[in-house]
């Protein structure tokens, strides 16, 4: 059964026929007049979808594992107004998208993220707001008194978490927006006032302690900030880095008692921006510095170096006698020509605080990206990880059409290849009930069909992978290509 609300005004009214209320699309046709019409990441996989909807009792492929509960929630941008520039990974407004198991039974919902600049472009009836990486500053008077000055828009459109009781999407460059139970907008959240202008959108929570450790980076010093949340949502410890430049710093890695920064060279540079240019500048002889901090604040941050490279996504980060391990997905450089000419792939660094020695080495060839673990063992040492990856056949320049799973404790690799024409996103832990130990459940994943257009979430067994899908959830519709999500039970 589907039930269609609120949907984004772009041409005028029309009707469904799910009792005749106003429903109003965005196929991608409409995005003809945009200057962003001919940008990859609206169309297939990426295109933006115009419509909210409630489905319900989809129909199942295979047999549902007996006893899941919960809902994977998944953010992603999704524009609701053909834009005045488009640029992939960072625009689009946040859509979540939340599939329930309830049951035996699944559901799906979709909302858009109403931030303050959306809301201030619903007014308009057109896109305000240009792109990251060229921005636009729109008039006070178009925005009004409570929308986002700009010039870049908080899209809220990165993640989505649930912790101390609270929904949040995540992005970045702003604070995080707080979502209700039915995915409905509730507004801006600062932790009681704690926070005020920035908060990641890959923070860390802690599977001992319930704490979510983050960071925000900004423009003006102190460049890098890192917080410690305690499990009621409190800002239990605030902690100044003395970052030389303000760089790009997407994510970040967490131990049991250390946070990791690396500070790749995509430097930050507004100057160029109002010359026309960039904001983010790879400036390679700068080389790549880590920072390790004590998540308690009380001893002295450790600085290493290294040659550049730049890193997207940390898959895990853990102590080990003395030493600490970091897993993540390495980039040779910065920019869509380096990643063509080397793909990224899963890399390890162990850096040794006692001689400030830093030893990286490759754990394996494949393309991967999305790294991910099960959330019990984060900050922990694990034997497992999952990420996106190439299979047989390419498909689109962003798009990965395989899972992967890593045994790092053996050095062996499985894939699940979804066939041609098939792309697949970020593959998520979701734990058996009862279940025992690391790993000990499913992977699941959002897969797009290009034939049909349409979408399918994918439940594979943890660690076989490579078996056809213990089940699979159809919908009729697409759900466009995101960016992260979380199981919440």
């Amino acid at each position: 059964m589907q039930t269609r609300r609120h949907a984004v005004p772009l041409r005028g009214p029309q009707t469904d026929g799910a009792g005749g209320r106003p429903a109003h699309h965005l196929p991608v046709n409409d995005l003809a007049a945009s200057p962003a019409a001919d940008n990859p990441f609206l169309q297939g996989a990426y295109a933006p979808v115009g419509d909210e909807c409630d489905l319900s009792d989809l129909p199942v492929r295979g047999a549902l594992p007996e006893g899941l509960q919960g809902s994977f929630l998944r953010n992603g941008p999704n524009v609701a107004f053909p834009p005045l520039s488009y640029s992939y990974p960072f625009d689009g407004d946040g859509m979540v998208h939340a599939l329930s198991f309830r049951g035996g039974r699944v559901a799906y919902r979709n909302r858009f993220v109403e931030t303050r600049g959306l809301r201030a472009e619903r007014r308009a009836g057109r896109a305000l707001y240009g792109s990251v990486l060229a921005p636009v500053l729109p008039e006070p008077a178009l925005i009004g008194p409570d929308g986002d000055p700009g010039p870049i828009k908080n899209t809220a459109n990165t993640n989505v978490i649930h912790h101390a009781g609270r929904t949040l999407a995540l992005w970045e460059g702003g604070l995080p927006t707080e979502l209700g139970p039915q995915l409905e907008t509730i507004g801006l959240y600062d932790f009681d006032g704690q926070i005020t202008d920035a908060f990641t959108a890959h923070p860390k929570p802690d599977p001992a302690s319930g704490e979510l450790v983050a960071f925000r980076y900004r423009l003006r010093p102190p460049f890098l900030v890192g917080f410690v949340i305690d499990a009621e949502g409190r800002v239990a410890r605030r902690i100044e880095l003395e970052a030389p430049v303000p760089v790009m710093l997407h994510d970040f890695a967490a131990t049991a008692t250390h946070m990791v920064f690396f500070l790749c060279p995509v430097v930050l540079d507004p100057e160029a921006v109002a010359k026309g240019g960039s904001m983010l500048s790879w400036q390679p002889e700068r080389g790549t510095r880590i920072a390790v901090v004590p998540r308690d604040g009380a001893g002295p941050v450790r600085w290493f170096e290294t040659e550049p490279f730049f890193v997207f996504h940390f898959l895990n980060a853990f102590d080990a006698g003395g030493r600490i391990v970091v897993d993540y997905v390495q980039y040779a450089g910065f920019g869509p020509a380096v990643a063509a000419a080397a793909p990224p792939c899963l890399w390890r660094a162990e850096l040794d605080p006692g001689t400030g020695r830093v030893e990286r080495r490759p754990l394996s060839d494949r393309r991967a990206e999305f790294p991910r673990v099960d959330p019990a063992v984060l900050g922990r040492p694990n034997r497992h990880g999952w990420s996106t990856g190439n299979g047989a056949t390419p498909g689109h320049a962003a798009s990965f059409g395989a899972l992967i799973h890593y045994d790092l404790g053996s050095g062996a690799t499985e894939l699940h290849d979804f066939g041609p024409g098939q792309a697949v996103g970020e593959p998520v832990f979701i734990p058996r009930p009862g279940g025992k130990g690391e790993a000990d459940g499913w992977i699941g994943a959002w897969v797009y069909d290009q034939g049909s257009d349409t979408s399918r979430f994918v439940l594979l067994e943890a660690l076989a992978i490579g078996r056809p899908p213990v089940a699979e959830v159809m919908l009729p519709r697409r759900v466009p290509h995101g960016f992260h999500g979380n199981w919440v039970a």
